[in-house]
């Protein structure tokens, strides 16, 4: 099983360990090696992160912006919206710090039948077993 680690933990409340990319295809997105559609970063977290001198969207003077907000509703596949939770989980890792926030996403999103990471793009998933 891929364990995720501190590189899981999106600038913008996503948990990267979801992500079929993480960690073959990218290791975060502070990085040198960052999943194509998160390179560009299309929303701007990344460059907003580097100009507000914050790691995470939860550290900012301005959380959550309008920019976030957006974020959160937006991106649907097979009737999930992987973004809805952003701003909860953004001021979970706040509240019990980014390595157990990791933790805890880890065991929600892992199969008690395989044991392995479920994508958050599947519906339902495909257990392995």
């Amino acid at each position: 099983m891929r364990i995720p680690d501190q590189n899981a933990a999106g600038i913008c409340g996503l948990f990267c360990g979801t992500c079929p990319d993480y960690p073959e295809n990218c290791h975060g997105c502070y990085s040198d090696k960052v999943r194509s559609n998160c390179v560009e970063c299309i929303p701007g977290f990344r460059t907003c992160s580097k100009e507000h001198g914050v790691k995470y969207c939860f550290e900012c003077g301005e959380f959550p912006c309008e920019r976030l907000i957006a974020f959160s509703k937006v991106h649907i596949v097979n009737g999930i919206c992987h973004h809805e939770n952003i701003i909860r989980d953004l001021s979970e890792m706040k509240r019990i710090g980014v390595e157990n926030w990791v933790k805890d996403q880890t065991a929600q999103h892992t199969c008690p039948e395989c044991g392995e990471l479920m994508w958050w793009c599947e519906k339902p998933h495909v257990c392995k077993k």
